[in-house]
């Protein structure tokens, strides 16, 4: 290798002068994930892009930063059901996924189903997979990073394996089975949460460093201990877990039990409350609960209504019950909450 600091000096020139982040005919592009809803809103500095999703769902933005040769990074801040329902594979190409808060359902091949709650990191490769993501709580906030593996240069090669990063690894790291999910825990934290918090000035410089340390990171990734088995559940059981939530949504004022749920939906109990956990990340009570209690947020940020007359309206019989629910999940009580706002 020629003087390395010369060949890491061409790596962090060569973009600098490139502001168009739209897809490029001969290379793989993040925003392609995205599918045919997004628009580009602005431009920032040559180092990054912002976009706009918008489709019956809801809506998203994303902020697209270039990375090095091959690699990007995408924010993503979602308050959608879905983005991309038509995603094609891409060849040589592996996607980590970042989940800072909210949920993330990924459906690879025709039954595969793997749900990421804040804090899980996961990854693949896109290599002869179709796939497609979609967020069952409509809210959804993480970091993707993509590394297209045949648009590393020669000069990435070497800068990468001056700093002990074993490209090839995790290349065949991605290609162990369609999907792995890491479960929160302090590295992935370290690594991602500082990224939420850097000063916009230094963000791309701080976008790189901690780029090279996940690459770090997953050189030495022991997979078989730190990965855990994704709950497999089919797509009839799916479906049927959607139905179910959509019809405790629209008739939020309602308390069913668990018995009168499954036997309207010919599911078993024990199936329903396992599935609707892992789609949604809690209990059908607790999530009802924590649903009833947003929707009285909003109204009394957006109605007129009393406090009373909102309790009965998501389902409170007992106006000092509701009181002291919205107090244990919004930190005061609804009066005083609705003083603030």
């Amino acid at each position: 290798m020629n003087n390395p600091y010369e060949f890491a000096k061409n790596i962090l020139q060569q973009d600098k002068d490139k502001s168009d982040i739209s897809p490029a005919a001969d290379g793989f592009t993040s925003i392609g994930l995205y599918g045919a809803s997004v628009h580009e809103k602005s431009e920032d500095d040559g180092s990054s892009s912002c976009f706009h999703l918008e489709n019956e769902s809801g809506t998203g933005d994303i902020t697209l930063y270039r990375v090095f040769p091959g690699m990007e990074l995408v924010y993503n801040d979602m308050h959608m059901a879905y983005c991309n329902k038509q995603q094609e594979p891409a060849s040589d190409v592996m996607e980590i996924n970042y989940c800072r808060e909210g949920r993330s359902e990924c459906l690879f091949g025709e039954h595969q189903y793997c749900y990421m709650s804040a804090g899980d990191l996961s990854f693949c490769s896109l290599q002869d997979n179709s796939h497609q993501s979609e967020f069952p709580t409509s809210h959804y906030h993480g970091i993707t990073v993509t590394i297209d593996f045949s648009m590393i240069t020669d000069e990435m090669k070497n800068v990468l394996e001056l700093l002990a990063v074993d490209l090839e690894r995790i290349r065949e790291l991605s290609r162990m089975r369609d999907f792995t999910i890491i479960r929160a825990n302090s590295t992935i934290e370290h690594i991602f949460s500082e990224l939420y918090t850097v000063p916009e000035k230094i963000r791309h410089g701080y976008i790189r460093v901690k780029v090279l340390e996940l690459l770090l990171v997953l050189t030495e990734l022991n997979p078989m201990e730190d990965r855990e088995e994704h709950v497999h559940f089919s797509e009839t059981q799916i479906e049927v877990i959607k139905q179910i939530h959509a019809f405790l949504t629209a008739h939020f004022s309602e308390h069913y039990t668990i018995d009168v749920l499954s036997g309207r939906f010919e599911i078993s109990p024990t199936v329903m409350k396992k599935c609707f956990r892992g789609v949604y990340g809690d209990s059908v009570y607790a999530y009802m609960k924590r649903y009833r209690l947003q929707v009285a947020e909003r109204l009394l940020k957006e109605s007129s209504l009393t406090v009373g007359e909102i309790a009965a309206q998501i389902g409170y019989l007992n106006p000092n019950k509701f009181t002291s629910a919205f107090c244990a999940e919004y930190g005061m009580p609804p009066r005083e909450y609705r003083k603030k706002v």
